[in-house]
C-alpha cells in the first residue's frame, strides 16, 4: 500500500485510498495479536493491541466503516454531527483519537420496535428495544479498540460460540447442531437469556480485560440521555456501541466449559441464544440446568422461562430462524413459520407501497428482498416453504395488477404484466425489458461446508489459510450466482435500492 504520508499531501486524498489494502494492513496486525495470544505471550499481545489502537490504518478504516459503510452513518449522536462527504471525513481524520485521554459524550437513547408476530392479535402492543446512539467520533474510537479486542479474544473464545465473530455465521451454528442431533436421541434445552444487554453485570467483563481496562470501564459507564435526563447505568452493555458484540462474548465466556462437565453434554451459543444437548432428562434437570443457572446468576442473568423449553427431536424447536424437527424418520431443518409470515408481510407491504411505480422498479426491489431471504435458507429443507412463498407472491402481484387497472379484463392484465421467462410461464415480467421477478424456488439447495473447531480468519497457519480460501471461494461463487439470478436484465438507470 502506498505510504499514507504521500497520500495526505494530495488535495483529494480520501478518494484515492485503497480500502482493501487498508483492511489487509489492519488484518495483518490482528493476526499478530491472535498468534501472540494463542501462544500465551500476553505481554507481546498487549503491546500489539496498543500499537493497533494508535495506528493510522486503524483510524482511517474505522472512519470509513462508521461514516461511509455502515447504515448508521446518517444518524448523529448528541452533538448532531455527521460526516457524509470526503471533505468532512478528511477533516475528521485530523482528530487525535487517543484512547488514553479520550473523553466520551453521552449517548442518546432511542427505542425501535421489535418484529411483531404476524399471528398475534392486532391490538397486541408493539414491544420496543432500547438503542443508544453514540456520537460519530465516539463510534470511531470504540471501533478502533474493537479491532484489537476482537483479535485477542478470537484466540480465547470457545469453539461453539458463533455470534458476533468474524468468519462465523448462523449457518455454522445450525450445521454443527444438525450433525450433533442427527441419529442421536438427545434431550434438548432451548434457552434464551432474559434482557441480556440490560442486566449483565460489569464485573463479569472488567476483570477479564487485560488491555484498555480504563477505556472499557468508561464505555460501560457512559451516560445516556433519555427525555432530557442524564443517566449512568450500573449494569448492562449499551446496544448501538461498536464494542457491545465483543463485550457480550467476553461476559459469557466460559459457559461452554462450565456446562459441559458431564459426558455427552454439548452447548451451542449464538449471542444470548443457546441450545444445550444432554443424553438423558435426568442429567439435564439435575446437573446441566443448575450449573447453567449458577453461571448466569454470577453475571446478574437468568433464563427467560417463557422462551426456555426442554424438548426432544420429535417435538422440535426453533433456533436462529429455523425449525429443527424429526416428524418421522428424518431430521429436518426448515424455515421457521413466523419468519415466513414476517417475510410475506414485508413483501406485501412493498407491493402495496408501489401502487404507482413502474413494474421494473417493483421487480428490482422485490428481487433484492427475495434473493436475500432465500439465500439465508438455501442450505436447509426449504423447498416447501419456497413454493408457499412463490404462490403467495403471485397472488399478491395479481391483486396489485388488478388494482392498477380495475376496468380491464383478466386476459389484458395477464398479457401486460405476466409472460414467459425461460422455462417459466406466468412470470411477473416487464414486457419492454424482459426483466422478470426471481422466484424462491429458483434458489436451489446447496451443501454447506462447515469448518469445525477453533478456525479463525486471523489464523495464518497453512491449514487455516487453506480453509479460509475454500470458504471465500464458496462465498464468491454464491455472490456470482446471486447476481446473475437476481439482477440479470436490470435496465440501465434502474436503482433497485431507490425503487426506480
Amino acid at each position: 500500500m502506498e505510504q499514507l504520508g504521500v497520500i495526505y499531501r494530495r488535495e483529494k486524498w480520501w478518494a484515492e485510498i485503497n480500502w482493501a489494502a487498508m483492511e489487509r494492513s489492519v488484518r495483518q496486525m490482528q493476526s499478530r495479536i491472535f498468534k501472540a495470544t494463542r501462544d500465551g505471550d500476553g505481554k507481546r499481545a498487549k503491546h500489539l493491541m496498543k500499537l493497533l489502537a494508535r495506528s493510522e490504518s486503524a483510524k482511517l478504516l474505522a472512519i470509513y466503516i462508521i461514516t461511509q459503510k455502515n447504515s448508521g452513518k446518517v444518524t448523529p449522536g448528541i452533538d448532531g454531527k455527521i460526516y457524509l462527504n470526503a471533505e468532512d471525513r478528511m477533516e475528521l481524520s485530523k482528530e487525535s483519537f487517543d484512547y488514553r485521554i479520550w473523553k466520551f459524550q453521552p449517548a442518546l437513547r432511542r427505542y425501535i420496535p421489535k418484529p411483531k408476530d404476524p399471528r398475534a392479535p392486532k391490538d397486541t402492543p408493539v414491544k420496543l428495544r432500547p438503542l443508544s446512539i453514540m456520537t460519530i467520533k465516539d463510534r470511531v474510537m470504540t471501533t478502533m479498540i474493537a479491532f484489537a479486542l476482537n483479535a485477542q479474544w478470537e484466540a480465547l473464545l470457545e469453539p461453539n460460540v458463533f455470534g458476533y465473530r468474524p468468519g462465523r455465521c448462523t449457518q455454522d451454528a445450525i450445521q454443527v447442531l444438525f450433525k450433533r442431533l442427527d441419529r442421536r436421541n438427545l434431550i434438548i434445552l432451548d434457552g434464551d437469556i432474559r434482557s441480556f444487554f440490560d442486566n449483565v453485570r460489569h464485573d463479569a467483563i472488567l476483570p477479564r480485560i487485560t488491555c484498555f481496562g480504563t477505556f472499557i470501564r468508561r464505555v460501560l459507564n457512559l451516560g445516556i440521555v433519555e427525555k432530557g435526563c442524564l443517566k449512568r447505568p450500573t449494569t448492562g452493555i449499551m446496544q448501538g456501541n461498536p464494542l457491545s458484540p465483543i463485550l457480550a462474548n467476553i461476559a459469557l465466556h466460559g459457559l461452554e466449559t462450565e456446562v459441559e462437565q458431564e459426558y455427552g453434554v454439548f452447548v451451542i451459543r449464538y449471542a444470548d441464544d443457546l441450545v444445550v444437548l444432554a443424553p438423558t432428562i435426568g442429567i439435564m434437570e439435575s446437573r446441566v440446568i443448575p450449573r447453567l443457572n449458577a453461571f448466569l446468576a454470577k453475571r446478574g442473568l437468568e433464563l427467560k422461562e417463557e422462551k426456555t423449553r426442554i424438548v426432544t427431536r420429535r417435538e422440535g424447536f426453533n433456533f436462529l430462524g429455523f425449525t429443527i424437527k424429526e416428524p418421522r424418520l428424518k431430521l429436518y431443518v426448515i424455515p421457521q413459520k413466523e419468519k415466513i409470515h414476517q417475510f410475506l408481510d414485508n413483501v406485501r407491504a412493498i407491493i402495496t407501497q408501489s401502487g404507482k411505480d413502474k413494474q421494473r422498479s417493483l421487480i428490482a426491489r422485490l428481487n433484492l428482498v427475495i434473493n436475500g431471504w432465500t439465500s439465508y435458507y438455501r442450505y436447509s429443507d426449504a423447498e416447501a416453504a419456497f413454493t408457499r412463498v412463490d404462490d403467495a407472491l403471485w397472488h399478491a402481484l395479481w391483486r396489485w395488477a388488478k388494482r392498477r387497472h380495475p376496468n380491464k379484463g383478466h386476459r389484458w392484465i395477464a398479457a401486460k404484466y405476466f409472460g414467459k421467462s425461460g422455462d417459466r410461464a406466468w412470470a411477473f415480467r416487464d414486457p419492454d425489458t424482459g426483466y422478470a421477478l426471481a422466484t424462491a424456488r429458483s434458489m436451489k439447495r446447496q451443501r454447506y461446508t462447515f469448518v469445525v473447531g477453533y478456525w479463525s480468519p486471523f489464523d495464518k497457519s497453512p491449514e487455516a489459510i487453506k480453509i479460509g480460501k475454500r470458504r471465500r471461494y464458496d462465498e464468491l461463487r454464491y455472490v456470482i450466482e446471486h447476481s446473475a439470478n437476481g439482477m440479470a436484465g436490470l435496465p440501465d438507470g434502474c436503482d433497485p435500492l431507490l425503487g426506480r
